[in-house]
C-alpha cells in the first residue's frame, strides 16, 4: 500500500477509467495527507475513493490529529451509519487529511444528478451505478471513446 503515491478503491458497479484520474492527481503532492472528495459540495461518495499515501498513514494508530481510525469511534457512536464512505471521509478530515474537491464521477446521487442508464459521455473518470453486465459494458464502450 505504501509503495504507491495514491490508492483508489472502486466499486464493482462503477466504470472506472484511471487514465482520466492520473492527470488530475499529477499536480498534487501525494506526500501530503490528501483525499479526493469526488462529489464537491457533498461528502465523499463510495463508488470511487482516492487517498494519498500520507492520507492512509494518518489513519494508522498514533497518527493524525486524533490517533487514526481508533480516534473516530466516538463520531461513529454519535452518528451511526452503514455508509463506509461517509465514515471514512469524516474520519480522514478529523485526522487532518486535506479534502481535495475533484468532480471525477458521473452518478445518480452526485450533482449534476443523472438518471439511471445515463450515457457515459461526460468525460469523467468514473460512472456509477451500472449493476448488470450489459449496461456496464455499454457504459465502458461509450466512455472509452468520449473525450475527457
Amino acid at each position: 500500500l505504501f509503495r504507491f503515491r495514491w490508492s483508489a478503491k472502486v466499486d464493482a458497479d462503477t466504470v472506472f477509467l484511471p487514465q482520466r484520474l492520473i492527470p488530475l492527481l499529477r499536480k498534487e503532492n501525494a506526500s501530503r495527507p490528501i483525499f479526493v472528495n469526488n462529489c464537491p459540495n457533498q461528502q465523499l461518495h463510495g463508488p470511487v475513493e482516492v487517498i494519498s499515501r500520507d492520507g492512509f498513514r494518518h489513519l494508522g494508530a498514533g497518527y493524525g490529529k486524533i490517533g487514526g481510525l481508533a480516534g473516530c469511534a466516538d463520531w461513529l457512536q454519535e452518528r451511526p451509519t452503514d455508509r463506509e464512505d461517509a465514515f471514512i471521509g469524516k474520519c480522514l478530515e478529523r485526522n487532518g487529511v486535506m479534502k481535495l474537491d475533484i468532480n471525477l464521477i458521473s452518478d445518480v446521487t452526485c450533482p449534476p444528478i443523472h438518471k439511471l442508464g445515463f450515457a457515459c459521455t461526460t468525460g469523467k473518470a468514473a460512472f456509477h451505478p451500472y449493476k448488470d453486465k450489459a449496461a456496464w459494458s455499454r457504459c465502458w464502450s461509450e466512455a472509452a471513446v468520449a473525450a475527457p
